[in-house]
């Protein structure tokens, strides 16, 4: 008798505690890839080549903040003017519907600046995605 009734109160307590983890899930209950999206955006020179630039800003629009940086970016290896705009880590700073990110930098070779705006969701996404923008932009 004893054992049934161990048995009972050890299965409710189960089904409580897996009620409770399920509720605190913010964004449901959802079954994502392990893969690890990285979101990029490069700048060139005028022929299309990489350059080297400066004074990159990334400014999410929905929310007039800086796009937080990634741990990634110190430790990938990118070409001139390639740029992390976004990965999974960082994907909470996004919303699931997607955020216009305005990106801007300055060419060390001539001084100019770009700016190009990038849609970008995460959220409760599985990942973080580019919904729309170029890849790349040249500078004059």
């Amino acid at each position: 008798m004893h054992k049934k009734l161990f048995l009972v109160l050890m299965l409710a307590i189960g089904l409580s505690a897996c009620k409770k983890n399920k509720n605190n899930i913010a964004c449901g209950t959802q079954t994502c890839t392990e893969s690890f999206s990285v979101i990029t955006f490069a700048f060139t020179d005028a022929d299309g080549k990489p350059t080297v630039i400066k004074d990159v800003t990334l400014i999410n629009q929905r929310t007039g903040m800086a796009v937080p940086a990634t741990s990634y970016a110190a430790t990938m290896d990118l070409v001139p003017g390639a740029i992390i705009i976004a990965t999974d880590e960082t994907k909470s700073a996004f919303s699931a519907q997607g955020d216009d990110i305005r990106v801007t930098a300055t060419s060390t070779a001539t001084g100019k600046t770009k700016s190009v705006t990038l849609k970008v969701s995460g959220g409760c996404n599985c990942h973080v995605e580019r919904l729309s923008g170029p890849e790349t932009v040249k500078f004059d």
